[in-house]
């Protein structure tokens, strides 16, 4: 099955009606920039390299530039009589149709949800329709010092391929090493048992960070 992205992203729900992943619009950039504002997700290595802007003004502009020309979901969060919040994107950073390859990236969750198995929850949709589309491998980089995120992708049923060495350059000079992770296509029947299972138990470290 060849790879074949639509130019206009869908609507997804994710599997426990929690969610919904929509395209992201540019009125999600002002809910985004409150959300960067916050130090726990700088924490993360958001920034990839990048001075931290200093307020909402600068970091829209950040958010702008950051996300143009990809295709990225916004999630929100279900609420009742209908009305849902926006916690935080994910999205496509890249593609190749003849190899098959989408690297995924600019995941934001609300802070306030962490523990919530928030990016769980979501990554099986993504997943999902990924595969649907023709995907035959899906991948992602993350900082060698994120063991945190590296664990659990990785419980997920992510394989570390091996490290980028001196990969960027951080704002201070110093130089970051990545960590390659892919899932391929012929993986995910096995995996999205388990992943089902993970976010239908107790949380716990197998969790996709966050």
């Amino acid at each position: 099955m060849a790879l074949l992205l639509p130019e206009t992203l869908p609507t997804l729900q994710t599997v426990t009606g929690r969610f919904v992943l929509a395209p992201f619009t540019p009125l999600d950039v002002e809910p985004l920039a409150r959300l960067l504002t916050r130090d726990e997700i700088w924490s993360q290595g958001f920034s990839d390299s990048e001075a931290r802007p200093a307020g909402e003004a600068q970091v829209a502009a950040f958010v702008d530039r950051r996300f143009a020309g990809l295709q990225v979901f916004s999630v929100y969060r279900q609420l009742p009589l209908g009305q849902s919040r926006f916690v935080g994107t994910t999205g496509i950073t890249d593609h190749d149709v003849v190899s098959e390859r989408v690297k995924i990236g600019r995941t934001v969750v609300d802070p306030d949800l962490w523990g919530a198995k928030v990016n769980h929850e979501v990554k099986i949709t993504l997943l999902d329709w990924l595969f649907s589309c023709g995907a035959g491998r899906v991948e992602c980089d993350v900082d060698a010092r994120n063991q945190r995120s590296l664990s659990s992708l990785v419980r997920f049923g992510f394989t570390a391929e091996g490290t980028r060495r001196r990969s960027s350059r951080n704002i201070d000079g110093l130089w970051r090493d990545f960590v390659i992770l892919s899932l391929l296509t012929e993986e995910w029947p096995d995996v999205r048992p388990r992943a089902l299972a993970a976010l239908a138990g107790p949380s716990r470290a197998g969790l996709l960070a966050v």
